[in-house]
């Protein structure tokens, strides 16, 4: 055991008070190279809830196994914390350059999946792809943001909601003109997104050579890391059941309350295109609002929201559903930015962990929201998600102010 704990030494900031390098400058070229790699990667994994409602229909799911595939794409979130531990001593931008392709690949092959293991299969490889993406990629950010995490982190976000926003239209659009079986033709566009990544990030390493390391244990760290790591999964596991409704069944549940296919594929998009607003907003003022309170704010106003969204109807229906998408996204760049000040010294390590558990925990949760749902409907269950969400305001105050 003590040789694998000297194998998985690592550095971390200083016991919970890091400073970050001050003299780094805000490297915009590179972050909005980075935030692009994260909307054309992402665009893929907006197909999945948009596509449920046909998938359900076409290979005879319950919502059970709908939510299951959302598990099996996140199962390989995992080994994010050893991805990040690599990614901080050896360059594996490579796995941030071919993630649009992988994905693309493996996402755009759920058009012809004639069964649910082919499908869940197909979740289980994407996952791979993902996991490498997402492990490294939110360091590379904060690595060239210098004092400014906040805003760093909000570009990376707005990227990620601008292709959860757009990959809703493209497959309505696709599916409207040449049906499911022309879904794999989308492909092309992750190859191409690759083709011009490799061109813009070349040069850039995941190897952060600037920043000082202390080393020490993977327990160590782990107990370290457990005043910040621990309220944030309370918040995330809380939270990510109203999360689920919102994003993984919302085009199902307007399906189920009589809306037609392309009206509940556009009614995510709203959602996913309000997020990219509100996150690119709130990102230019985060470092001096503090991150908790983006964080409570966030919270706050999607539970608000999210219950305007199910006592209403009409146009005022379609108002909420911005207001949802405005505020829905704004507590993970600020959890992200809080993981990767406290432990800037080893950024994409610190990474792994929060994001691993993050993807891990609202897996689960999507499962049991849809497990739930097919016992007790939807509406109940989204309505229920909207009160349990309040719980989790009370874990926000055990946050850093900072």
């Amino acid at each position: 055991m003590d040789s694998i704990e000297e194998d998985f030494e690592f550095s971390i900031s200083e016991k919970l008070n890091p400073t970050l390098e001050q003299d780094e400058p805000f490297h915009t070229s590179e972050i909005i190279t980075i935030a692009a790699a994260h909307g054309a990667h992402d665009t893929y994994f907006s197909y999945l809830p948009t596509l449920l409602p046909l998938l359900i229909e076409n290979l005879s799911l319950n919502t059970t196994q709908a939510g299951l595939l959302n598990a099996f794409n996140q199962i390989p979130n995992l080994l994010q914390p050893f991805i990040g531990y690599l990614a901080d001593r050896k360059n594996l931008k490579y796995l941030v350059i071919l993630a649009p392709t992988l994905s693309g690949i493996l996402i755009s092959l759920l058009g012809i999946a004639p069964t649910f293991g082919f499908a869940s299969f197909l979740m289980l490889l994407a996952g791979f792809s993902t996991a490498g993406f997402h492990a490294i990629a939110p360091a590379m950010i904060s690595a060239r943001s210098g004092k400014k995490v906040g805003k760093g982190m909000s570009f990376f976000m707005v990227g990620g909601e601008l292709g959860f926003g757009i990959g809703p239209l493209v497959v309505v659009a696709t599916i409207g003109a040449l049906g499911l079986a022309g879904l794999p033709w989308l492909m092309l566009l992750g190859m191409l997104a690759s083709a011009i990544l490799y061109f813009r990030l070349k040069d850039i390493s995941t190897v952060h050579h600037a920043q000082k390391v202390s080393n020490v244990t993977v327990k160590e760290a782990l107990l370290e890391m457990r005043s910040i790591m621990l309220p944030i999964a309370a918040i995330i596991f809380i939270t990510g059941f109203l999360n689920a409704n919102i994003i993984n069944y919302l085009p199902t549940f307007m399906t189920k309350e009589g809306v037609a296919f392309s009206i509940a594929g556009a009614s995510l998009a709203i959602v996913e295109l309000g997020g990219t607003l509100g996150v690119f907003v709130m990102g230019q003022f985060s470092d001096r609002f503090g991150q908790r309170n983006v964080a409570l704010l966030g919270i706050s106003g999607s539970i608000l929201f999210a219950f305007g969204f199910l006592m209403l109807n009409g146009f005022l229906q379609l108002l909420m559903l911005v207001g949802v998408g405005l505020t829905a996204f704004l507590a993970n760049p600020a959890f992200l930015s809080i993981t990767q000040t406290r432990f800037s010294k080893n950024r994409s390590l610190a990474n792994g962990v929060y994001m691993s558990t993050s993807f891990i925990l609202r897996s689960i949760v999507v499962v049991i929201v849809g497990a739930a749902s097919d016992v007790f409907g939807m509406r109940p269950v989204f309505m229920g998600s909207i009160f349990l969400a309040i719980m989790a305001i009370p874990f926000i105050f055990l946050l850093p102010r900072k």
